[in-house]
Parts: C-alpha cells; structure tokens; sequence
C-alpha cells in the first residue's frame, strides 16, 4: 500500500480520529487524498494541514446518492481512486439500555450500509482498474 507515490485514496471519516491519523501516514508516503467528513469545513481544514493537492468533501454515507456523487467528484479532482479508508462512524450512547430505536438504526445506516455504499462505488472503479485496496476501520453498533 505505501510503496506506489501518487496513488488517490479516499478516507471516509478523515477528518478526525483514526481516520485522521490515517490520512496524515498516507499524505507523508505521497498519496493524494480525498478527505470525506460529514462536516465540509472540518474535512477542508485537515486536507489543507495535509499540504497542497488533497481534496475535502462533504458526504452521508447512509445516502446512496451522496455516495456515487462524492466518488464522481473525487474522479474528476483526482482520478481513479485506488485505495478506500472507511473510518466514518457513529455511537450515540454506549450504553445500549438507554440507547433508542432511532439513534440504533441511525448507527447501523452510518457504520455498516454506509461502509457497504462505499466499498460497492469503490469496487466499482477498482474492477476497471484491475486492482486497488480497501480497509474498512470497525465501528460497534
């Protein structure tokens, strides 16, 4: 994974946290980064602490569309993407006793069928490639 410089890689969830520090190890070993946060303006200002040529993004993952229309737009700013970090996620409470049914459903739209939309738009792109990779960081439900 680090040894092709100028490789793109998406990092959903890159604008904090592990996501975060995954995006920082892949600028420093020259990829070109799409960072995809919810918050456009958080995701702007750590793609451009990253240095020149990285792009931010605002997306819901649990959105299908926003999804497709988010890997057609990093296309056109970087390419092909030939790596995808999904490190977006959500926990609302810890504790599952107090949790409610919608902030449940709203983890499981963001944490699994969010990393599923990503990884099938990705996946769609790296055939045509022949090649790419995917890491999907976990999240609990």
């Amino acid at each position: 994974l680090f040894s092709k410089m100028g490789k793109v890689c998406a990092i959903f969830g890159g604008s904090r946290g592990i996501g975060k520090a995954v995006a920082e190890l892949l600028a420093q070993k020259g990829c070109r980064l799409a960072i995809i946060a919810r918050n456009l303006e958080v995701a702007q200002t750590t793609a451009r602490n990253l240095g020149a040529g990285h792009l931010a993004l605002s997306c819901d993952v649990s959105n299908e569309q926003e999804v497709q229309n988010t890997f057609a737009e990093m296309q056109k700013n970087l390419g092909p993407i030939n790596y995808l970090v999904n490190a977006a996620g959500i926990n609302r409470d810890g504790l599952l006793l107090r949790a409610k049914t919608e902030d449940m459903i709203a983890q499981i739209h963001t944490n699994l069928l969010g990393t599923m939309l990503t990884c099938k738009a990705a996946v769609k792109i790296m055939i045509q490639q022949q090649g790419g990779a995917i890491v999907n960081i976990g999240k609990l439900l």
